[in-house]
């Protein structure tokens, strides 16, 4: 399977979902649209807080999205081992489906549109007063 990326930091939308062979993936931080969905072995996302529609769901590696503030359109969905999502605050559309190691969401209340369906470990909502658009089915 697919292991380099390093040649494809030019490509406007790129799609490698299911690469589970890719790991470096700091080439590609000037795509436009990328969807590494169930890339399983990226553990470092700090080149990719520059692109803006980001797709990371069940890339089960990711615990740490903190140099993802910028992107506009953001999915980590079932990527639960992210606890800490205070650095997704500026994200304008926001997809935590499944994540279930979230419990503080204290700092989305700028969010535009917020998925939190089945994140369990949500108790307080008092932020969230000011999305958009929230969906909490399953929580």
């Amino acid at each position: 399977g697919i292991v380099d990326v390093s040649a494809l930091g030019t490509v406007h939308n790129l799609y490698l979902i299911g690469c589970t062979g890719i790991v470096d993936v700091s080439a590609l931080g000037t795509v436009h649209t990328l969807n590494l969905s169930d890339c399983t072995g990226i553990v470092d996302l700090s080149a990719l807080g520059t692109v803006h529609t980001l797709n990371l769901s069940y890339c089960t590696g990711i615990v740490d999205a903190s140099a993802l503030g910028a992107v506009h359109t953001l999915d980590l969905s079932g990527c639960t081992g992210i606890v800490d999502v205070s650095a997704l605050g500026t994200v304008h559309n926001l997809y935590l489906i499944g994540c279930t190691g979230i419990v503080d969401v204290s700092a989305l209340g700028t969010v535009h549109t917020l998925n939190l369906s089945d994140c369990t470990g949500i108790v307080d909502l008092s932020a969230l007063g000011t999305v958009h658009t929230l969906n909490l089915s399953y929580c």
